[in-house]
């Protein structure tokens, strides 16, 4: 008797911690987040965190009421945090936002769930669910490694927390196939328990890792995903309209650790500033200038070759001018130029963009104080 009451009285304990924490963190984000910094990004997230939270009460609830249908359908809703922040991920840092699999999952994983559950093929249906979710968790850590800024250790906490889903979800999956000494209500047993652990873990993580981020650059990379929508809208037009003469440049400074190793946070600060000036100084007016990272600018530019070419090499000329006072005085900098055209690679804002990194890149591995531009594949580059 004394065995079974401690025993209700740690399942009380843990779900009583489980809602607390949760209850938190939704705080906290929809606080220091969604409310402080409205955007589409943080609406996101807080929907991503309500469900969470809702979820959290009606697993507890089905616990206590012993009820498949109602755990089943909590488990749903908490995995649905997954592509929903994934997708906030892309909105915050100006990508062009993948509607379609967020919304798929949310509306067909809980029902499905629910519909199974104390069926034989609840056991398959969860663990497709569970698969599922963690893709979006490897598109989470993805999407952080490859963001530009903040420091890495502001994205570290959710990055890892979604790689350790995905090695879950894999082990699990993998168990399942191989693994005959656990029945399969055990094996689903011990996932359940994890994922209301890891609902615990994620929901700290990713509630630290968000707000960190809306804290750290929120203004700035609001302002690179605004200038990301009037891109769009101009090549979207330009699409319609039959126009070419548009391309996308990626201006990248050469060896910025160097740089930084060399200079005071103060000292390199005003360098990557004057960086910036002279990409913004040296373009037309009609051309758009985004900083994404203290490093790079993305340029929308309008013009035939001839014209981008002439404004590319003042640029260049420009950044590596010397300063004869300021923080770089005496010193050279310079800079590598990628270069996307619609003519080449279309009007897709992403694609284009993608191929200008590509080139940017390979200007500074060739030796940068140069650009690149994209021939008729992204891979193929020439001076």
């Amino acid at each position: 008797m004394i065995e079974v009451a401690l025993q209700d009285a740690i399942t009380i304990g843990a779900s009583t911690s489980l809602i607390a924490v949760v209850t938190l963190t939704t705080v906290l984000v929809f606080g220091l987040a969604t409310l402080a910094c409205p955007s589409r990004a943080t609406i996101a997230w807080g929907v991503a965190f309500g469900l969470g939270l809702l979820g959290t009460y009606v697993w507890v609830a089905a616990h206590q009421m012993d009820s498949p249908a109602l755990r089943a359908a909590a488990s749903g809703l908490m995995i649905c945090f997954e592509p929903i922040v994934w997708l906030g991920l892309r909105l915050h840092f100006g990508k062009r936002p993948i509607w379609w699999p967020v919304v798929a999952f949310v509306l067909i994983v809980p029902p499905i769930l629910a519909v199974t559950a104390g069926t034989p093929n609840f056991d398959a249906a969860f663990r497709i669910a569970f698969l599922a979710a963690s893709v979006f968790a490897a598109l989470i850590a993805l999407e952080l490694f490859r963001s530009p800024g903040p420091r890495r250790d502001i994205k570290l906490p959710l990055a890892l927390v979604s790689c350790a889903f995905v090695i879950i979800a894999v082990v699990g999956a993998v168990g399942a196939l191989f693994d005959h000494e656990l029945s399969l209500a055990g094996q689903l047993q011990v996932i359940r328990e994890v994922n209301s652990v890891g609902t615990l873990v994620t929901g700290v993580c990713a509630a630290f890792t968000l707000v960190m981020l809306v804290r750290a650059d929120g203004s700035r990379i609001d302002a690179v995903a605004l200038g990301a929508v009037r891109a769009r809208r101009r090549l979207q037009k330009a699409r319609a309209q039959g126009e070419q003469s548009w391309s996308i440049l990626d201006v990248r400074l050469d060896a910025p650790a160097d740089l930084r190793e060399s200079t005071t946070g103060n000292g390199f600060a005003l360098i990557v500033d004057r960086f910036h000036d002279d990409v913004v100084e040296s373009l037309p007016a009609a051309a758009d200038a985004e900083r994404v990272a203290d490093d790079r600018s993305i340029v929308i530019i309008h013009g035939s070759d001839e014209s981008v070419q002439h404004h590319v090499r003042a640029m260049l000329r420009r950044i590596s001018s010397i300063d004869a006072t300021g923080a770089s005085a005496g010193m050279r900098l310079s800079a590598s130029v990628g270069w996307a055209s619609v003519e080449v690679i279309g009007y897709d804002y992403d694609a284009l963009v993608a191929a200008a990194e590509e080139a940017a890149l390979r200007g500074r591995e060739n030796g940068g104080d140069r650009w690149e531009r994209v021939k008729k594949a992204p891979t193929t580059l020439e001076r």
